[in-house]
């Protein structure tokens, strides 16, 4: 598997992995733009996060996960931040750096110090543009954080390479005692979970060769709220046609934020200019703070890639996060995607083009528009399953239960102007039978209100997360013996103003055909992006209320789930019908002429 921090990823075209073409695609990105010499960190000043530290709202009580390769711990501007680090095996083994055998890490300490050689690292720079205090070697400026009071957990996925800070060739895989690659993703992500994180970010692309991937662990992200960020790759190679998601990557999995990097002026950098219907939001990552290689000590502020862009968007979600701490993080999402940079409307609007998603960032407006009003269902994860739907190439990707049977992989039609297709398995379904919990949940917390219920949302699909951990497992257990029975995920209907149980009474096996282990023995690489700040101290703050879950509301909401309780002019994505979903057809935007 190869992993790009720069980020331009391995995709498979046509049955064929063009590793090559991801290679001489990241030759030449990765380096600093020309954009704002004149030193101003636009991504600061000019997206109102001063006036948010003159609130007392800088991230306060909010937990991230940044998943990245190994932290330089005593770089200056994490000095004073609060920053934990954790290397996460499944067998909780230490490993060792496929090139040297000689490097071990261990859970106990798993970063590096300035006197390995090492002055920066990706991770660094990406857990710094999210909480540094713009304090740099030598007593110069470093990395200005945007939520410097938000709490960091760095989790160690790979050891970094000295040279450049990200793309192709820039990461070095974690091994075990036999010399294989250690999965690092998926326990890192599950701590991350059970850890209480509100966001995780990865700054990184892993090529999809395995259809699986990490898809039960960021599922399992996705059930309990928890906001994924991840990127699009810095390449103008184009990508699917539509926002659909791709299961098998950990950068495209639906449900999860895509971004992409704009410049000051909203311009996409020149690098990813392409059309790419899975990218959801635009962030800063344009002539932003950075380091030039991983031995420099001098910041500049000519940086750009989408991994600060995504490092930037966590940073600002963890400012809505504090300012909004009832919200569950469908709700922060379901508003992220409603109130971007002009957009008028009331909801949300995706480019017809399908390269900027639904629009720029704006951390003003989500710190002034309370996202409890919105349902607590992944507006992302609704978007791509239903969207697929309505396309002949993706259609049944995510139907559960899962037109495949028990077994086999499956591609999708061609779906994008070089062919890429997607490659999903029988338990991809999993994605829909997620939405459909979603969905009923929000349905039953609407039923409450409608009743004049308290604490409703109780009911919602964050608040019964661990419930559904639970009947998952169950599931998984039944099918691994052999078993048919009715999933015990299907909970009773509350048929509105009636309060009758209606169960359906049909058999819904779940097939779970698990995918080949990803292969760790590929040479990974990390994006690079740095970004940094201008050295001035953050304000006093304030400390968020500790996240209990979500809050009950007590404006009842008139109507039935989808569209009920979105504000007035909003239309939920369309709806393929027969597909076990709610919601009226709407007809999509064309897509672009397809080669």
């Amino acid at each position: 598997m190869t992993r790009d921090l720069c980020a331009s990823h391995v995709r498979k075209v046509r049955g064929v992995v063009s590793a090559l073409a991801a290679v001489l695609a990241c030759v030449g990105l990765c380096v600093p733009s020309a954009v704002a010499s004149d030193g101003v960190d636009w991504r600061v000043d000019g997206m109102g996060v001063r006036d948010a530290w003159a609130s007392g709202i800088t991230g306060k009580g909010v937990k991230i996960a940044v998943l990245d390769n190994q932290m330089v711990s005593d770089y200056p501007a994490l000095a004073g931040a609060d920053v934990s680090y954790k290397l996460m095996t499944e067998s909780n083994q230490p490993c060792h750096r496929k090139s040297d055998p000689s490097q071990t890490t261990s859970a106990d300490d798993p970063t590096l110090d300035s006197s390995s050689g090492y002055m920066m690292t990706h991770g660094t720079a990406m857990v710094s543009l999210i909480v540094g205090n713009g304090n740099g070697w030598d007593g110069g400026a470093g990395i200005q954080g945007i939520a410097p009071g938000a709490s960091v957990t760095a989790y160690m996925v790979g050891y970094p390479l000295k040279g450049r800070l990200g793309g192709v060739g820039t990461l070095d895989v974690c091994a075990d005692d036999a010399g294989k690659g250690v999965d690092l993703d998926k326990p890192s992500i599950r701590d991350a979970v059970s850890s209480g994180a509100r966001i995780i970010n990865m700054s990184y692309v892993d090529d999809g060769s395995d259809p699986s991937g990490v898809r039960d662990d960021i599922l399992y992200a996705l059930r309990h709220g928890v906001v994924v960020v991840s990127v699009r790759d810095n390449s103008v190679r184009a990508g699917m046609y539509d926002l659909v998601g791709e299961p098998g990557m950990n950068n495209y999995f639906p449900g999860e934020v895509t971004v992409n990097a704009v410049d000051s002026a909203g311009n996409l950098q020149e690098s990813s200019d392409v059309m790419d219907g899975n990218v959801s939001v635009l962030s800063p990552g344009v002539g932003v703070p950075s380091y030039r290689s991983t031995d420099s000590r001098e910041m500049v502020m000519t940086g750009n890639g989408t991994s600060a862009a995504a490092a930037n968007l966590s940073a600002y979600l963890a400012l809505v996060m504090q300012r909004w701490p009832d919200a569950t993080g469908n709700q922060i999402l379901q508003s992220l995607v409603r109130n971007t940079k002009g957009n008028a409307s009331s909801g949300p609007k995706l480019d017809p083009e399908h390269k900027r998603g639904f629009g720029i960032v704006d951390p003003g407006k989500l710190l002034s528009v309370d996202p409890a009003q919105y349902p607590d269902v992944n507006p992302l994860l609704e978007w791509a399953v239903k969207t697929s739907g309505e396309h002949e190439e993706t259609k049944g990707m995510y139907e559960y239960p899962s037109p495949l049977g028990e077994h086999g992989v499956a591609d999708t039609g061609e779906f994008s102007p070089d062919g890429d297709t997607v490659m999903y398995t029988p338990d991809t379904a999993l994605v829909g039978r997620e939405l459909q919990r979603q969905q009923a949940a929000w349905e039953k917390v609407e039923s409450c209100r409608a009743d004049g219920g308290s604490d409703c949302m109780k009911y919602s699909a964050t608040a019964t997360a661990d419930e559904e951990d639970g009947k998952v497992a169950g599931d998984m257990a039944s099918d691994a013996s052999g078993s048919s029975v009715v999933p015990s995920w299907v909970v009773p209907v509350v048929l509105a103003g009636a309060g009758v149980l209606v169960l359906a009474g049909v058999v819904l096996a779940v097939v779970l055909a698990r995918g080949m282990r990803r292969a760790r023995d590929a040479g990974r690489a990390v994006p690079a992006g740095p970004v940094g700040g201008s050295g001035v101290p953050p304000v006093p703050y304030g400390v968020a209320p500790p996240y209990g879950g979500p809050a009950a509301r007590s404006a009842p909401v008139a109507g039935s789930y989808p569209n009920a309780g979105a504000p007035s002019g909003y239309t939920y994505p369309p709806t393929q019908a027969g597909n076990g979903q709610v919601g009226q057809h709407v007809p999509q935007p064309p897509l672009p002429p397809r080669q």
